[in-house]
Formats: structure tokens, sequence, C-alpha cells
């Protein structure tokens, strides 16, 4: 394989877990959807950085967090040096992050989320977590380093209740924090999986997915 594939974390949890040729057109043939991102995320990921900067990691409400300061201000696309899956293939990764945790010595790595609080959910977001950590531990010349990086969690927004203060509407939040165990055995066998299909034969159309019905006539 000579082409060395570069991967956004958040991509395992949205594309390659979704739609299998709509992903397999994005990453072999470039074939792009955009989809409107709501803006109202955006307001919300920068009012929670803004909020939680500097803070102590205590505020995080969890016992699997040592004490530390929490980082929100570090907004530059960070990227990996190549790295290699179980068959010794290129790729690298490449993306930003919430947040981390300084502990002095070492580091942890969060993720922060506006949904539901539900420990299922938890899976979904391992392989982007785990990605993190490898992208700070193994940046390449132009990147942050971290490490080591000993924490990777998840901390859930779920809005619960309309409040009135002084008259004015607030959003009651709830919150919780959800610790990922590391894993880089698995993450390295996950990407092999992804590059063994990207390799391979390009899969049907997805009955049900509205994109591939899209592009069912111009691209079969």
């Amino acid at each position: 394989m000579s082409k060395i594939y570069q991967f956004s974390p958040s991509e395992f949890a949205f594309g390659y877990s979704g739609c299998k040729r709509c992903y397999y057109d994005l990453k072999v043939n470039n074939i792009k959807i955009q989809t409107g991102f709501p803006s109202i995320f955006a307001k919300l990921d920068s009012l929670q950085k803004n909020f939680y900067h500097n803070k102590p990691s205590g505020i995080l409400n969890s016992n699997k967090i040592l004490p530390g300061v929490i980082k929100t201000d570090y907004s530059k696309l960070q990227t990996s040096k190549v790295l290699k899956d179980s068959k010794g293939r290129s790729f690298r990764l490449r993306g930003k992050i919430d947040a981390y945790v300084d502990h002095s010595n070492f580091f942890s790595i969060i993720d922060f989320k506006v949904t539901k609080l539900n420990e299922n959910k938890i899976d979904t977001y391992k392989t982007q977590l785990i990605s993190y950590a490898l992208m700070f531990e193994n940046p390449d010349d132009k990147s942050l380093s971290l490490s080591p990086i000993k924490n990777l969690g998840i901390f859930c927004f779920e809005p619960i209740e309309l409040i009135e203060i002084k008259k004015d509407p607030f959003f009651k939040m709830s919150t919780m924090y959800f610790d990922i165990k590391r894993d880089d055995k698995y993450f390295k066998k996950f990407i092999t999986n992804i590059l063994d299909f990207l390799e391979g034969d390009k899969p049907n159309f997805t009955i049900g997915c509205s994109f591939c019905d899209l592009k069912r006539n111009d691209f079969s």
C-alpha cells in the first residue's frame, strides 16, 4: 500500500461505525458529503472550554482523575508522526482535543460531549480517546508533545431543566465523567481492520443510507 491514510479520531465513531460505503468513498475516492453542523454546538464548545480552562481537575467530580489543572486552550490541529498497524502499514492521526489535564509529571486527555448520560456509550468513543493519546505521545515535529498520558475520559453534559434566574432562562446541566480504559493493542487491531477494509473490494451501497441513494446513479 503506497498511500498513507490520515485519520481523524472523531471519524471512527461517526464515520467507520456508520455507512461503510460512504466511509470507503471518503477515504479511498475522496468523495466528501458536506453536512451542516449546527453553529450552536460550536458555541457550546467555546463556552465549555472557557469555563473549565485552568480549573482544578476536582471540578470533574471523579475519583478517577488525580489532582491537576485543566487546560482547554490548545486549539491547533495535532498531527502524529507516521504510525504502523499490526501489518506494518503506515498511517497518521490528525485532530483536535477539547481538554487535557496537566498533573505536572503526566497528563490526562478529556473529551467534552453534550449528550444523554449513558454508560453504554463509552465504547463508542474508546478509539477516539486512544487516538488522542497516541497523537500527543507521538507528535510530528510541528505538534505538541504530552507524555505520558495515563488517563482518558469523556465528560458528558446533559440539559435537564430550564430554570429562571432574575427573570432570565438558564439551562441547568447535569454532568458525569466516564473513564476510558486505554488499550493500545485494541486500537492497533482496530486500525488494522480499517486498513484491511480500505484495501479490499469496494462495498455495495448501503440500503437505507440517504447519501448512498444520492450517489447511486453517479458512482455505481
